[in-house]
């Protein structure tokens, strides 16, 4: 087997697209996007499919921040993954 033909058996092992959950405290939101897209893309497509005001919360794969410019492939994300969401919370004032 030439090591052309064996690139390409690598390549097609990866998919192209994938569907991942956004999933908040009361809203689930699914996104299907390219291995290569920014994660920008699904953040913004959360902000759209939910009542949500951009920017009140944070994302979180595997217990992790991510950057907006990662993408899936880099995370090594996978079909059916989720993405958690949670709102940004103020206080902390001492009660006493």
């Amino acid at each position: 087997m030439s090591s052309t033909s064996r690139e390409e058996d690598s390549k097609a092992a990866v998919p192209l697209l994938v569907k991942l959950k956004v999933v908040g405290q009361e809203n689930v939101a699914k996104h299907t996007m390219r291995m290569t897209d920014k994660l920008q893309d699904l953040m913004d497509a959360w902000y759209r499919k939910v009542p949500e005001t951009k920017g009140t919360g944070l994302f979180m794969y595997d217990g992790c921040r991510f950057r907006a410019d990662s993408t899936p492939e880099e995370l090594g994300m996978e079909e059916g993954d989720s993405v958690d969401f949670f709102h940004h919370v103020d206080g902390g004032a001492l009660v006493g």
